[in-house]
């Protein structure tokens, strides 16, 4: 079945059980940052969503297992790690055709686009391997070695830098993009030996990010298995100050004022809300729930929502007040990570056990929708302008 024809059942299925009707042949039209674009990895597609009106108006078909979607908006194209295939695709979004399908290292999966837009980073955290993309040129330009097991990645305010938290490591890897290769290692608890080595079932939790304040200046590093935190400045690679989390923090996640970072902590399921501002003092701890997958803030960065796998709910926070204000049962849905809306009045939160995404009205604090068959089993969701991350 072609690729054309594949398009068309799926929008025709749409029309009959959620009453739309997309062309087959619909182009996305800039400025994109009012689309959510939604990985699907068991139907191997992206699912877009139109957030002015919350309806699905188009699906791309990427390679088996997508883990994560990025957009350069500035050259209007989609990029996708294609996990299964050990690829990425790239996607012009005016016609939604396939630009190059490019064979990458073992496993990857997640992926950050430099500030131009002109440059990915993609983990292949089964190879302890970082691939450089060109997004103009559409091909690999470098594959960088001396990593464990990769996980996300920050890039620095000038692009020139790229933070890797190892998820089989201790420490945060810093790699110098322009010469391609690991210039430094910042340590963020104690020096470990590596959590997992070939062959070992053993479970561990390393880095799972860097994650930069809005302004580019600090990134903030969670270590799990040693509950600390590291403070680091961006600009100098020098870490100013290690803070004490709560038992298998996961990972940290960012205000969009930059106010404040919020941590899950999975072992005992409460969340820590840390000040931006030296010393950087825990301001907060808050319930949580059961192996919460992600943060998302949003309503003028007065509320966040944590997202819960583990008990089917998002669990709401009053960041005014700190404390906690709220549920939204999602019965069945198994939801994952979630993006807020650049004007941060919605959520979008995918659900990979009903195939739907949910949408949060993050004013009024409930739920609005679900978008109906977007695809199998959704893993995340992504948009232009907002903060995006994945598990």
């Amino acid at each position: 079945m072609t690729m054309v024809k594949k398009i068309i059942k799926k929008t025709v299925t749409a029309a009959l059980l959620g009453g739309f009707m997309a062309s087959s042949a619909m182009a996305l039209e800039a400025p994109f940052n009012h689309y959510v674009f939604v990985p699907n990895r068991n139907s191997a597609d992206v699912a877009i969503i139109d957030s002015d009106s919350d309806r699905l108006v188009a699906s791309v078909k990427v390679g088996n297992v997508p883990h994560q979607v990025s957009v350069s908006d500035t050259l209007g194209k989609m990029i996708t790690s294609n996990t299964s295939d050990n690829t990425v695709t790239i996607t012009d979004l005016e016609t939604l055709k396939t630009l190059a399908t490019i064979r990458l290292g073992n496993e990857p999966e997640h992926m950050e686009i430099g500030p131009a837009g002109n440059i990915a980073a993609i983990g292949n955290i089964g190879e302890g391997t970082v691939s450089l993309i060109s997004m103009v040129e559409n091909r690999e330009v470098r594959r960088i070695s001396g990593l464990y097991e990769p996980h996300n990645m920050t890039f620095s305010p000038d692009g020139k830098l790229l933070y890797v938290g190892n998820l089989g490591a201790s420490f945060v890897s810093v790699i110098d993009v322009e010469k391609g290769k690991v210039i430094n290692e910042i340590a963020v608890g104690e020096n470990q030996p590596m959590a997992a080595l070939p062959g070992s079932d053993d479970e561990h939790q390393g880095i799972i990010n860097v994650t930069r304040t809005p302004d580019g200046r600090l990134g903030f590093a969670a270590f799990g298995d040693g509950d600390v935190m590291a403070v680091i400045d961006l600009r100098t690679q020098k870490k100013l100050a290690t803070l004490k989390l709560g038992d298998d923090p996961w990972r940290a996640y960012t205000t969009a004022d930059g106010r404040f970072m919020i941590i899950p902590n999975n072992g005992d399921e409460t969340v820590s809300v840390f000040s931006t501002v030296a010393p950087f003092k825990e301001v907060a701890r808050l319930k949580g729930a059961a192996d919460m997958t992600g943060v998302n803030t949003g309503w003028f960065e007065t509320t966040a929502f944590i997202i819960s796998r583990g008990d089917d709910k998002v669990v709401i926070l009053d960041l005014v007040n700190m404390k906690n204000i709220g549920e939204i049962d999602l019965p069945g849905g198994s939801p994952e990570t979630a993006v807020t809306s650049p004007d941060g009045t919605k959520l979008y939160v995918a659900l990979s056990g009903t195939n739907e995404v949910a949408v949060i009205d993050t004013r009024k604090r409930k739920l609005l929708r679900k978008v109906k068959n977007v695809g199998t089993e959704p893993w995340g969701a992504h948009m232009v302008g907002s903060l995006n991350y994945c598990h």
